[in-house]
This record gives C-alpha cells, structure tokens and sequence, in this order.
C-alpha cells in the first residue's frame, strides 16, 4: 500500500483553484479553503478513483517536522505548507489542489 504524508496547518486557508500562486491578486471566489477539508477531499478522491494508499495528515509541529528530514528542511526555510510526502519522497510543497494531487499519484505509482 502507499503513503502519503502531509504536514500543513489544520485551520489554515490555503487556494484550492489556482496551485497555491494567486501572486498579488486574490485568489477567485470559494477557491480557498482550510488545509483539513482539502485533505479529506483529496482523501475521497483517491478512494474514488481506486488508488489504494493510507494518508495521514500532521500538523506541522516542530515535532512532527523531525518525522521528515527534506519536510523539516524546507518548511524551515520558508512558508510552504503543506508539504506533501509521497512513499516517504516529498512530491510537493506550497499549494494543495486535491484533483491535481491523485492524478500525479496515479502516475508515480504506475
């Protein structure tokens, strides 16, 4: 089975429609929403979609960035949460689109 890890902010808004990069203007309508609905979405999409993997979601705690060194390296550099881990490799960092994220798994894993 895979594995996917995400360490981000429970709470925090992040954009969900635009990859993360609205540069100075807002992001659209609805587009942002909090990190815990954006992985449960993602979660249902990868059961949709068949793809087996076990994903767990840690807040980012200095504690639970030591699970991970290239997470506690990069996330100690900058504001790049979530940080997205996949089969113990970090895939992506700073945006989450849920629907971006399963078709990207689907191609590492086959």
């Amino acid at each position: 089975m895979n594995s996917i890890e995400i360490y981000g902010y429970a709470t925090q808004e992040i954009c969900a429609g635009c990859e993360g990069h609205c540069g100075d203007g807002e992001c659209s309508p609805g587009a942002k929403k909090t990190t815990e609905a954006l992985v449960k979405e993602f979660k249902a999409l990868l059961h949709d979609a068949g793809i087996s993997a076990q994903v767990t979601f840690y807040e980012a705690t200095k504690e639970n960035l030591a699970r991970h060194e290239d997470v506690n390296r990069v996330l100690s550099m900058a504001e790049l949460t979530p940080a997205i881990v996949l089969n113990g490799k970090l895939l992506f960092f700073g945006g989450f689109s849920p629907e971006g994220l399963v078709e990207e798994v689907r191609k590492r894993i086959n």
